[in-house]
């Protein structure tokens, strides 16, 4: 699994995506976080832990995402 830059694709519903797993920059601190799970919703991420969006919220700005691992069999 290779991380995707929001630069070159967004996951889509259409394309089967709903949460995704993302990184994203803290600002103003401008470090990368810990990897979370977020959903694009009309544009603008959400994460799993917050109902708030991310950049205007939380100050969080997603730079890369990939879809979540497939869940085990058993």
């Amino acid at each position: 699994m290779e991380w995707i830059s929001i630069k070159d694709k967004l996951p889509t519903r259409e394309n089967g995506y709903d949460w995704v797993l993302v990184i994203a920059k803290m600002n103003p601190e401008n470090y990368f976080g810990v990897p979370a799970v977020a959903e694009l919703r009309n544009g603008v991420w959400y994460f799993r832990d917050f109902d708030k969006p991310a950049e205007n919220e939380l100050s969080i700005k997603v730079t890369h995402w990939m879809d979540l691992p497939k869940p085990p069999t058993e």
